[in-house]
């Protein structure tokens, strides 16, 4: 298997594993284990045709079939581009995601906390 599929294949492998756990949305849709994911930038190669009844014709398909195989090879190559570009526009996502609920979070803290010293500075007033 060519290296680049051989990767291609890991990734999605990564991507698609059973067991991991899926926790949070994309664009308000909960991320599941039965998503799919497609390119769309990659244009996969069409299959050729090829022929052997003379020994010009099997010679004229060795190169038909040399030129997909390398058309496929830049195929693999787009995937893997798309797939890396994809994978850090999701991560960055994901963190930002992550980043801004703990910032909320970190505000609603420091809001009770406000709220807090609020009530004991009065406390202490009535006291005196």
């Amino acid at each position: 298997m060519p290296k680049n599929i051989l990767a291609f294949c890991s990734v999605a492998f990564l991507i698609c594993a059973p067991g991991l756990a899926f926790a949070g949305k994309f664009s308000g849709e909960k991320v599941k284990p039965e998503m799919t994911y497609k390119i769309t930038e990659c244009e996969r190669p069409d299959n050729p045709k090829i022929k052997g009844d003379t020994l010009e014709e099997y010679n004229a398909s060795i190169v038909v079939y040399e030129a997909y195989v390398s058309a496929q090879n830049a195929f693999a190559t787009c995937i893997e581009r798309e797939v890396g570009e994809d994978l850090k526009a999701l991560q960055e996502i994901v963190f930002v995601g992550g980043q801004s609920a703990i910032g909320q979070s970190q505000r609603d803290i420091d809001r009770i906390k406000h709220e807090l010293d609020f009530l004991r500075s009065h406390l202490v007033k009535a006291a005196q």
